[in-house]
C-alpha cells in the first residue's frame, strides 16, 4: 500500500514524467517515449487537479524545473571559457548561472498550464476539457521563450522526433506546433483513458490510437510523393573544426583560411557548383572587400564560388553574415536577423552589466553585432537561396519568410565549436530538419566543428558529419518551388486550437451552471 500510495504521489508522477520526456533530447533513439512520457503529468494533474494557487504553481514549476534542467545539462560543455578569458571559478559561475538561470526561467513558464487546469477544475470536472486547457498552458510556455530580449525557444517536444521522419511531416501542414500538439494529444488521450468511466475510456484510447495513425499515415504518404524537379545543385561542404581557443586567436584568420583551403582544394571536383562554409569562416571582421582578395582568389583557383560566413564592420556596425565569394564578385551579404544573447550583444546591458561584469567577456569581439533585417536571398545558378546562421535555424519564421520570398533552397552556416560534442549538438541540428519539412526545402547545414548535414525537403538527414570530426561532405541537392500548407498560412494551427478550447470550455461551464439551476 505504502509503495502504491508513493508511485500515485502527484509530485513523484511530475518528476518521473519531467525526466522521461527530457531523456529523448538526449538520446534520440528514444524518441517513441515522448508519445506516452507526458502521461503521468496529465494523470498528476487532471486526476487530482491542484486546488490552491500556492500548489498549482508549485505542480508546474516542479515539473518545468526537472525536466529544463534534464535537458540543458549540456551547458557544462561549456566549461572552461578560456576564450572569454575567465579563470576557472569564474567559468563555474557563468556555466551554472546558464545552465540553472534559463532552466529556472523556463521552468516557472510550467506553471500555466498546472494554473489554467487548477482554476478551471473548481468550474469543470470534464477530463478532456481539462486536458486540453493542459496543452494549451504547455504551448503557451513554450511560445513564450520567443520574446524579451533574451528570446532562447531551443525546448521543443518535437524534436525528440527529428529521425523519426514519418512522424514529422505534419509540420508541413501545421509547423511545429501542429507536431507538439498532436503529440501531447495522444498524451492526453492516454491519461482520460485510464482515468475516465468504461465508455469515455474506450473513446479515449480510440481516439489517441487514431491520431497517431492518421498522422504516421500521413508522413507516410507524404514522404512516399516526393517530387523532385530536375534543377540541382552539387555542394561541397566543408567542417574545418577549428577549436574556438584557435579560432578567436590572434591569429584565427590564418588558421581558419589554411583549414578551409586546404578541405576545399583537396576535395573539390569539376561537377561541384558551389563551396560552402559555416559561421565566422573569416573571424575576423572586414571593412572593405580588400580584405577578401585572397578568398576570391581561392574560388578562382577552384573555379567555383563559395558561400563563406563572414564578420563585417561598416561605419562602426559590426555584423555577422553569409557572403557568396566568386572569383569575379562578391555578393551583397546576408546580415543574421536574430542575435544570440550574450553571445552576440547584451541584453538589458545597464541591468545586466553593472551586476554581473564578467558577463561582458562573454561576447568574443566584446561589441554588440547589429541585426539584419530581412531575408536578402543570394542567387545561385539563377535560383534563389535563403540564408539562416546558427541560432536563427531554432526559429520557424525566418526560414518561411525566405521560403516566402522565393528561396528554393535553405542553406545554415553554424559555428557549434562551443557545444563540442554535448548533445545540444544533435537538438540544434533537429531545428534545422523541422524547418525543411515546415516548407519542403532541402537543407544544406555547414558546421565548423559539427553536425554538417544535407537534409533534403522531407527532413531526412542524407549525409553528416559528427560533432569535432573533420572533413567535407559532397552532395547533389534540388532545388524546390512547392509551397506548402505551413508556409502559405504560418503559424495559425495553436490560435485555432486555443480558441476551440475556449469555446469547449465555455459550453461546459454552461452546461454545468444549468445542471446546477
Amino acid at each position: 500500500m505504502k509503495i502504491k500510495k508513493f508511485i500515485t504521489n502527484p509530485m513523484f508522477l511530475i518528476c518521473i514524467s519531467a525526466v522521461i520526456s527530457a531523456l529523448p533530447f538526449t538520446f534520440d533513439f528514444l524518441y517513441p517515449i515522448s508519445w506516452v512520457s507526458f502521461v503521468p503529468l496529465f494523470l498528476a494533474i487532471i486526476k487530482n487537479p491542484p486546488q490552491k494557487i500556492r500548489q498549482m504553481f508549485g505542480y508546474g514549476f516542479l515539473f518545468g524545473l526537472v525536466y529544463h534542467i534534464c535537458i540543458y545539462y549540456w551547458f557544462i560543455w561549456f566549461y572552461p571559457l578560456d576564450y572569454a578569458d575567465l579563470g576557472s571559478v569564474l567559468s563555474i559561475v557563468v556555466v551554472c548561472l546558464a545552465w540553472f538561470g534559463i532552466s529556472l526561467v523556463h521552468g516557472v513558464l510550467w506553471c500555466i498550464p498546472t494554473m489554467l487546469c487548477g482554476v478551471m477544475a473548481k468550474r469543470v470536472k470534464n477530463p478532456l476539457c481539462l486536458s486540453a486547457l493542459m496543452i494549451v498552458g504547455i504551448m503557451l510556455s513554450q511560445k513564450i521563450t520567443s520574446f524579451s530580449e533574451v528570446s532562447f525557444p531551443w525546448v521543443r517536444i518535437s524534436l525528440t522526433q527529428y529521425r523519426a521522419t514519418a512522424l514529422i511531416q505534419s509540420a508541413s501542414l501545421f509547423g511545429i506546433d501542429g507536431v507538439d500538439i498532436i503529440i501531447l494529444s495522444v498524451n492526453a488521450l492516454i491519461a482520460a483513458a485510464l482515468i475516465c468511466p468504461v465508455k469515455p475510456k474506450k473513446i479515449a484510447a480510440i481516439a489517441a490510437t487514431g491520431i497517431f495513425i492518421a498522422n504516421l499515415s500521413f508522413g507516410l504518404v507524404r514522404l512516399n510523393t516526393e517530387i523532385k524537379t530536375e534543377e540541382s545543385l552539387n555542394i561541397l561542404t566543408v567542417q574545418g573544426s577549428v577549436a574556438s581557443e584557435d579560432k578567436w586567436d590572434y591569429d584565427g584568420d590564418k588558421v581558419c583560411f589554411e583549414t578551409y583551403q586546404k578541405l576545399t582544394t583537396q576535395n573539390i571536383t569539376d561537377n561541384t557548383d558551389l563551396v560552402l562554409w559555416p559561421e565566422s569562416a573569416v573571424p575576423v571582421e572586414y571593412r572593405s572587400n580588400k580584405r577578401l582578395k585572397k578568398y576570391q582568389k581561392l574560388a578562382k583557383e577552384v573555379d567555383t564560388p563559395i558561400l563563406a560566413g563572414i564578420l563585417k564592420k561598416e561605419k562602426g556596425i559590426l555584423t555577422n553574415n553569409a557572403m557568396l565569394i566568386d572569383k569575379a564578385s562578391i555578393s551583397e551579404p546576408y546580415t543574421k536577423r536574430m542575435l544570440v544573447p550574450f553571445g552576440e550583444y547584451m541584453p538589458y546591458r545597464q541591468v545586466l552589466a553593472k551586476a554581473f561584469p564578467f558577463l561582458e567577456n562573454i561576447n568574443v569581439l566584446e561589441e554588440d553585432y547589429t541585426a539584419g533585417k530581412d531575408s536578402a536571398l543570394i542567387e545561385i545558378k539563377g535560383k534563389a537561396v535563403g540564408n539562416v546562421i546558427c541560432f536563427e535555424s531554432i526559429y520557424p519564421s525566418l526560414a518561411r519568410e525566405s521560403t516566402l520570398d522565393g528561396a528554393e533552397l535553405l542553406v545554415e552556416v553554424t559555428n557549434d565549436s562551443w557545444l563540442k560534442d554535448s548533445p545540444a549538438m544533435k537538438q540544434h541540428l533537429a531545428h534545422g530538419v523541422f524547418r525543411s519539412v515546415e516548407n519542403s526545402r532541402a537543407l544544406v547545414r555547414s558546421a565548423n566543428s559539427g553536425i554538417s548535414a544535407t537534409i533534403d525537403s522531407r527532413g531526412r538527414i542524407i549525409k553528416e558529419l559528427a560533432a569535432e570530426e573533420q572533413g567535407v561532405i559532397a552532395d547533389t541537392v534540388y532545388f524546390e518551388n512547392e509551397k506548402t500548407l505551413y508556409t502559405k498560412t504560418g503559424d495559425i494551427i495553436f490560435p485555432i486550437y486555443m480558441a476551440i478550447t475556449a469555446i469547449l470550455c465555455l459550453i461546459m461551464i454552461l452546461k454545468k451552471k444549468k445542471c446546477d439551476s
